[in-house]
């Protein structure tokens, strides 16, 4: 939402026609729909951090939990508390009843 600096009444820029009003720091123009006066104004963007405890990265224990992925060879491990990525091993392949990268494709080039 943008305050017109004419009459002070509130209304939302429209973004329809693709980046208009999305560059930072300089001058876009608008019209205000209530007084129907132009201005210009400025996009400022700004950036606002969340923290959340990683127990992983002090103790180096990671909770791995295998991703939602389709089709599920391209599966991977997930820590739970760092985002941190790994590659299934065997172990887990078979646990998870879960095939290869390599079988997949294979799979693919014998189906045409």
């Amino acid at each position: 939402m943008v305050e017109c600096p004419y009459c002070k009444k509130e209304f939302a820029i429209n973004h329809d026609d693709g980046d208009f009003g999305y560059e930072d720091d300089i001058a876009h123009r608008q019209s205000c729909p209530h007084c129907e006066k132009a201005f210009v104004f400025r996009t400022k963007i700004s950036f606002y951090y969340e923290a959340s405890k990683a127990d992983c990265l002090n103790d180096g224990k990671h909770d791995f939990k295998i991703t939602n992925t389709f089709p599920n060879e391209f599966s991977q491990m997930e820590c739970s508390m760092c985002e941190q990525c790994r590659e299934l091993t065997e172990e887990e392949r078979i646990e998870f009843e879960i095939g290869t990268k390599q079988s997949y494709m294979e799979s693919l080039n014998n189906t045409i």
